[in-house]
């Protein structure tokens, strides 16, 4: 398999807010980034994955992590 983004890195974006993620997300993309995870033990993720997803998703691969338990992937 091989690395589908410009930069072999992920962002791992642990423990912003919703109010945080719009503007973090785009300076660690205006940096090269183009592959972004937030841990689901980050506050509110459930806010922050579909709004970054929703203005970044076209420039990026958006992921979660610390994925722990069913039925958060079913949420995702």
């Amino acid at each position: 398999m091989q690395w589908q983004t410009k930069l072999p890195l992920i962002a791992i974006l642990r423990g912003i807010t919703p109010d945080e993620a719009l503007v973090h997300v785009g300076a660690v993309i205006d940096a090269g980034f183009d592959a972004v995870e937030i841990p689901l033990n980050s506050p509110q993720w459930e806010q922050s994955i579909p709004a970054i997803v929703d203005a970044y998703g076209d420039k990026a691969l958006i992921g979660a992590g610390t994925v722990l338990k069913p039925e958060q992937v079913d949420a995702l």
